[in-house]
């Protein structure tokens, strides 16, 4: 503990760059966070079948930006070791790739959800309320995906070249218009027409136009040499050798959460079995378990730009300790969040307003995601922070999905299809986390995740 709070130089240094890196991406993440926390609270004094929609809504949101979030993160890898290496034409190339990819994911995404969503729907609920809500919420919602995914590219890109007070900002803006939209659209204050779902909907739609406008304005024209500034130029140079590099990385990371995101949408699925209260039950409970994890979480992010800097620069040694650095700082910070959501479970209920029917299961189900959640954060930095960051994306693929797949998913569904109540069926979902804690840790002391993937490309 000593070694890790003392004030020398190594740690002064450390503890800067990781302030000025976290500090900003964990109020971008809260502000992302609160927003879905906001929609759910203000739906909630609708009802439970309304909260229960845009649950339905945010799940399928959730696959692609987890999908998104895949080919963005194996792109950060790349641009995070570029820039230590001081590689900004390999930087320029590499955004400029993620975009086109980004933006061809999000076609497939608004495609799917505007010939197919009553399939979609059904996935998660039947009851025939939910999917017309659900249904109206979506046919305004996706058509925000391609300026998502762009904003993204861009964001996620600024803060692998140490600039995440962009996203910060951008963000901070979004959510300022999309509360004041939602009190407007959803209620009918002001003047405005009482909406309800659609104009939760119509709200963040028009608060994500704001975050793109703002990001895309000072890449291009504030920033006028902004490192991750490309042009049409840029696709020209991209070339095989770099395509079969960029997808032998990237590929498992997009595979990664992309399969990580169906497997946590179908917990949601085997949560379905208990009923429509469950439903909502979930979608309250992801909210806030998203919320309170966001700092272990940004901390594994600034720990994977941190890392691949100093591999990329070929400090290898440095980057192993501070590998040991964030680990032994991701327990004591997850620790801390896990006790502070214990301690706020009657808040929290009063907060989402909580049925005295559902508040049994909601108080046990805070209880399981406070208990684990260090847990949880700790795997977290292993998987994204530490293996990710040295192009270990193979077995950080394995670990993930083997545990996910093969453990915690068939025991959640064979608890489900027996009746089990929704407590029960979230405490088994975290079965995953003691199977990977058992095979991640023995891999991130190995040493063998420590590569510098970009020494050799020009």
């Amino acid at each position: 503990m000593e070694y890790l709070f003392s004030l020398n130089d190594n740690n002064k240094r450390f503890y800067k760059l990781l302030i000025s890196l976290c500090i900003p991406i964990i109020i971008q993440q809260l502000i992302s966070t609160s927003v879905n926390i906001i929609d759910t609270v203000m739906i909630s004094s609708l009802g439970e079948v309304s909260v229960a929609s845009i649950g339905v809504a945010n799940q399928y949101f959730f696959l692609f930006n987890m999908a998104l979030s895949g080919i963005v993160g194996g792109a950060g890898v790349f641009i995070s070791q570029f820039y230590g290496k001081n590689d900004i034409y390999n930087i320029k190339k590499t955004t400029s790739f993620t975009v086109l990819l980004s933006v061809g994911l999000s076609v497939i995404f608004v495609f799917l959800a505007t010939i197919f969503p009553t399939n979609i729907i059904n996935v998660f609920s039947k009851d025939s309320e939910v999917v017309r809500l659900c249904k109206e919420y979506f046919s305004i919602i996706v058509f925000c995906y391609p300026i998502i995914a762009i904003s993204t590219v861009f964001s996620m890109g600024s803060r692998s070249v140490r600039n995440p007070k962009l996203g910060m900002i951008c963000s901070s803006i979004a959510l300022i218009v999309n509360i004041g939209l939602n009190y407007c659209l959803i209620f009918g204050n002001f003047g405005f027409p009482t909406l309800g779902v659609k104009g939760a909907a119509l709200a963040t739609v028009i608060a994500r136009i704001v975050e793109f406008t703002l990001i895309v304005s000072y890449v291009y024209f504030i920033k006028k040499d902004y490192v991750l500034k490309f042009t049409f130029k840029d696709f020209k140079l991209i070339d095989k050798d770099f395509m079969n590099t960029f997808i032998s990385k990237s590929l498992p990371v997009f595979i990664n959460d992309t399969t990580w995101a169906i497997g946590t949408i179908l917990y949601s699925v085997a949560y379905s079995k208990a009923g429509t209260s469950a439903i909502a039950a979930s979608q309250i409970a992801t909210s806030t378990g998203n919320f309170f994890i966001i700092t272990s979480v940004c901390i594994g992010i600034g720990a994977s730009i941190m890392l691949g800097n100093e591999l990329g620069a070929d400090r290898i040694d440095t980057a192993l300790t501070y590998a040991k650095k964030f680990s032994r700082l991701v327990v004591i910070v997850g620790l801390l969040c896990g006790g502070l959501l214990i301690l706020n479970i009657p808040l929290l209920l009063k907060m989402f307003s909580v049925s005295s029917d559902l508040a049994p299961d909601m108080t046990k189900i805070f209880f399981i995601m406070g208990v684990m959640l260090a847990l949880r954060a700790f795997n977290t930095l292993i998987v994204i922070g530490i293996l990710r960051s040295g192009g270990d994306t193979k077995y950080s693929l394995y670990l993930e999905l083997g545990c996910m797949w093969f453990v915690s998913i068939p025991l959640t569904f064979l608890a489900a299809f027996k009746g089990a109540p929704i407590y029960i069926l979230v405490l088994l979902s975290y079965s995953e986390e003691i199977v990977k804690f058992i095979f991640g840790v023995p891999r991130a002391l190995s040493k063998k995740w420590a590569n510098n993937i970009v020494k050799e490309m020009n």
